[in-house]
């Protein structure tokens, strides 16, 4: 532990009382406080740990890298260690000599002799190991000072693995671990009152709190009491440094205070250290000075507009779209002129976020303003249910005509999504027994008849859907002249896309090339008809009196993260998204924003532009008084992504980044079960800091946590079931 001599960043001072009778200084008047109890949700319980059953669930958090997936032999589950070493993280809240036993057995590599396995904890190297071919235990004494307080991380080298020949890169195979250090019984855990103002820490157990203070704060507790053989200790960790205090049990009042400190991430962790025992503390809780009256925004929202008044609303949604293969937004391909103009006299967000990676689940949140985890609809066969409302039917309650015009076999009726529509059309072209999806020209031509017959007495909400962008990449020809003069055609499609699954990442990427110049032939095809409803609008008198909002369902990637396509990550190439807003009459043309926004903020945004209360509940913002010039509050960004077997969820703010995996989902020498960017200084998320910013981690995975807690839904989502006709036009789509 560091010493109070190297805590020189942020001043802390403990204030522990002899007697009942003495209480440390008291907070300012009017200071805002917050029970530590209410903070429960963002409170991480340690209990140390005693072992862990390779294979089983209750263990997959804890396996960080160098692991297979979870299997089953004819007697046990176990796990295979893969590649050079595998990696895995357990909790400790007293450090002391313990006993490391690990069962398991060479990889069978013909008649080769034992696998030699040494053991690194923490960074050092801790002894090595013989591993027979049989199973067997493998044990080795672990002295104290190579432990430390919270997650430790054990690392397995191993000898020699696979490297080559397709074989899977397998070292050996492990059944579980076990920790011996003296314990007897079954592992206590901390307990919460009912109500959270009392909190009671068994031996060897501690809470940490994560916890993003402002300057000049205080923690406190109205009393602490610890039972012989337990000593309560309190460590205090900022993302540079920490301390170590000891607190004296039966104090009457403990606070912590922190003066004229830059506001910054701290780690609160109190544990109790004995082999028997538990300290007891009341009246947890934080206390902040009173807040300062905030000042007086220079932009607010319009009023509601005029029933006889409300805007036409057009969400012009392209498939497939990344942000950053636009003019728009930076890049040097001229694919994008339509949309570059649209942007120029517009408001735009410089960073739009999907809620999801692939279409239905990330449409549901942009048409219902919920997150994938509350609307249901983000598994293969899973479907909008009828007791989620659309925005449609919304609008159409308060008098909007509404209409919606898709290509997307992923937003059919059979998925929910034709609620509330006065005019839902998806329009496609049949090609055997799979109807074919139709080119944004075909959907224009649709869209224009619709504009031409439609009720000019009311408003209308208008949704385009197109899906140029999406793969197969089969623009036309003036595009593919224009953008992939030389392209590989076959790479455009089918058995060409198959193929480059099975190339070597050097191979791939002299692939990548001509499949982004495809990409771009698509997005200058679709551009182009932008162009063209643009102008239809113009000429109908529709365009100062309408609000358009261009974004996308979600982006595309091409090999940045050893991928192709969509809907496998979770990374940025395929979650950034166009986000361009043009207000009736232009206003606020040429605002450029930084964001993030996210597609759960559509809903709000509509519904305040046709004068229509928001529900209560919704996750997102109206971003009309941010286009004005209000000061956008600061707060995460969520995607989720749900596979057979497989979940992962991410959490992004202020740069930062958290990516959760969980399931069986993993690539050659496993996965980790969490991944951690600085988007600011590595915004192609190619060094994962989870490791070394574990308080940063905790702290993102606190608030993704908390989200999921109070927006999930409580009910499984809806499956529907799947005709051979539009199975087959998923397939081939690439789905399913």
């Amino acid at each position: 532990m560091t010493t109070g001599g190297r805590w020189r960043r942020a001043a802390w001072i403990l204030a522990a009382a002899a007697g009942a009778g003495c209480r440390p200084a008291a907070p300012p008047e009017g200071a805002i406080e917050t029970r530590l109890g209410d903070l429960r949700s963002g409170a991480r319980a340690i209990v140390e740990t005693r072992e862990l059953d390779f294979g089983e669930t209750s263990a997959r958090d804890a396996l960080w890298s160098g692991w297979g997936p979870d299997e089953r032999n004819e007697r046990d589950s176990f796990v295979w260690g893969a590649g050079e070493s595998s990696r895995l993280l357990f909790d400790v809240v007293e450090p002391r000599d313990r006993k490391l036993r690990l069962r398991g057995w060479s990889f069978p590599f013909r008649d080769d002799p034992p696998q030699e396995v040494t053991v690194w904890l923490n960074g050092r190297e801790a002894g090595r190991r013989l591993l027979a071919r049989s199973a067997g235990t493998m044990q080795l004494p672990l002295a104290e000072d190579l432990f430390r307080v919270g997650a430790n991380l054990l690392e397995l080298r191993y000898a020699r693995h696979h490297e080559s020949g397709g074989e899977d890169p397998w070292a050996a195979g492990w059944d579980g671990l076990r920790l011996d250090g003296g314990e007897v019984g079954e592992p206590r855990r901390p307990r919460w009152s009912a109500d959270g103002g009392e909190l009671v820490l068994p031996a060897r157990t501690a809470v940490e709190w994560t916890l993003d203070l402002p300057a000049d704060v205080w923690l406190a507790w109205d009393d602490l009491a610890a039972s012989t053989g337990a000593a309560a200790r309190l460590t205090i960790r900022s993302e540079s440094d920490e301390r170590d205090v000891r607190l004296a049990a039966g104090a009457g009042g403990v606070a912590l205070t922190r003066e004229q400190v830059p506001r910054q991430l701290v780690g609160v962790l109190l544990r109790v250290e004995g082999e028997e025992g538990a300290a007891t503390l009341t009246g947890g809780r934080l206390l902040q000075p009173p807040r300062a009256e905030a000042p007086a925004r220079t932009a607010t929202r319009p009023p509601p507009p005029p029933a006889g008044t409300r805007p036409n609303l057009i969400i012009y949604l392209i498939d497939t779209l990344r942000a950053d293969h636009l003019g728009a937004y930076g890049y040097p391909r001229p694919t994008s002129p339509e949309i570059d103009r649209f942007a120029a006299g517009a408001v735009r967000w410089i960073e739009g976020r999907a809620q999801a990676p692939w279409t239905r689940p990330a449409v549901a949140t942009i048409l219902t303003g919920l997150y994938p985890v509350a609307h249901g609809a983000q598994r293969d066969r899973e479907r909008v249910p009828e007791t989620v409302e659309l925005v449609s039917e919304r609008l159409a309650a308060a008098g909007y005509e509404t209409a919606f015009f898709t290509t997307n076999a992923h937003v059919v009726p059979k998925f929910g999504f034709d609620q509330g529509w006065s005019t839902y059309r998806y329009v496609t072209q049949r090609r055997g027994r799979a109807r074919r999806p139709v080119d944004s020209a075909a959907i224009n031509a649709q869209v224009f008849e619709w504009l031409a017959r439609r009720d000019d007495s009311r408003p209308f909400l208008l949704v385009v859907h197109t899906l140029d962008p999406h793969d197969p990449y089969w623009a036309a020809e003036e595009f593919r002249r224009r953008l992939a003069p030389d392209a590989d055609l076959e790479l455009g499609c089918c058995a060409g896309q198959g193929a480059l699954e099975r190339l070597d990442a050097a191979a791939s990427l002299e692939r990548r090339r001509h499949m982004v110049a495809l990409y771009d032939a698509e997005i200058a095809q679709n551009d182009a008809s932008f162009g063209a409803l643009l102008r239809e609008l113009e000429r109908r008198g529709l365009a100062t009196s309408t609000a358009l909002l261009l974004l996308a369902d979600h982006g595309e990637e091409f090999y940045e993260h050893g991928r192709w396509k969509h809907g496998n990550t979770l990374y940025e190439e395929q979650l950034r998204i166009p986000f361009v807003l043009r207000l009736p009459g232009g206003a606020h043309g040429g605002t450029v924003l930084p964001g993030p926004v996210d597609q759960i903020d559509v809903v709000p945004t509509l519904l305040e532009l046709a004068g229509v209360e928001a529900p209560a509940g919704l996750p997102g913002r109206s971003l009309l008084a941010e286009a004005a010039g209000a000061a956008a509050p600061i707060r995460p960004s969520f995607a989720w992504l749900e596979r057979p077997g497989t979940s992962l969820a991410a959490v992004a703010r202020e740069q930062w980044k958290l990516i959760r995996f969980r399931g069986a989902w993993y690539p050659p020498a496993g996965k980790k079960p969490f991944e951690l960017y600085s988007l600011g200084s590595d915004p192609a998320e190619s060094r994962d800091l989870a490791l070394e910013r574990a308080l940063r981690r905790s702290w993102l995975l606190h608030q993704l946590e908390a989200t999921v807690s109070r927006h999930a839904s409580a009910t499984p989502g809806e499956t529907t079931e799947i005709d051979a006709e539009l199975e087959a036009t998923l397939r081939a789509l690439g789905y399913l």
